[in-house]
């Protein structure tokens, strides 16, 4: 591996699904990278009801579980490890002190957004970034943004080539607390996880000691 390229997918991971492991399956083909970092956010700027997460620890081994059969997926934990708001700005510091070339994954969505980061000129001259169109978004009107991000910011951007995704972390917590199946969604051992431990208003299925 060329240790001076990493590939960083940030986000919540709440809890992690099927879709994030596919995009993370055609980057790693799409784009010939050898490593893939899945970084949980600790406490994300864009969560407006915090009590929503599951604590950090969780998520991190629900990660841990659903990447191990995948050797260039690894765990990190660098944005739950640091205190207060943590922002893409702040993590992309840390790594361009060990890597001159930083892959960035985001949703296709980000792209309309992307402008109202903090320092977002800073993550955009610092960073490879590629979108995912999990939404299945106008592809005409994502490849119009891309051009006003380039030429606006001189950002480096391109299309993670996938078929579509119909996962979403909100609805798997509101069928988990509804009793609504999550097949296919999630991996077996990350519902196991959610089960045992009463996750997501789900009824803990831990013994009781």
């Amino acid at each position: 591996m060329n240790s001076d390229i990493i590939c960083v997918f940030g986000g919540t991971f709440n809890p992690v699904h099927t879709g994030h492991i596919e995009i993370a399956r055609h980057v790693h083909s799409q784009f010939n990278l050898d490593k893939i970092l899945i970084m949980p956010s600790g406490n994300p700027s864009s969560y407006k009801d915090t009590s929503l997460i599951a604590d950090a620890k969780d998520r991190c081994n629900m990660i841990s579980l659903s990447i191990k059969d995948y050797p260039y997926m690894e765990l990190s934990e660098l944005e739950v490890k640091r205190p207060g708001r943590t922002y893409t700005c702040d993590t992309l510091k840390i790594l361009k002190e060990k890597y001159n070339l930083i892959y960035f994954i985001i949703g296709a969505d980000s792209l309309f957004s992307i402008d109202k980061w903090y320092h977002a000129d800073y993550v955009m001259k610092n960073c490879h970034l590629l979108a995912a169109n999990r939404d299945n978004l106008d592809d005409e009107m994502i490849k119009q943004r891309i051009e006003f991000l380039k030429n606006t910011y001189g950002a480096l951007i391109d299309i993670i080539d996938t078929p579509a995704l119909p996962y979403s972390s909100t609805v798997i917590r509101e069928n988990l607390k509804n009793g609504v199946s999550v097949e296919k969604m999630i991996n077996p051992a990350v519902y196991d996880y959610i089960m045992k431990h009463g996750l997501y208003g789900v009824k803990s299925s831990k013994l009781e000691e």
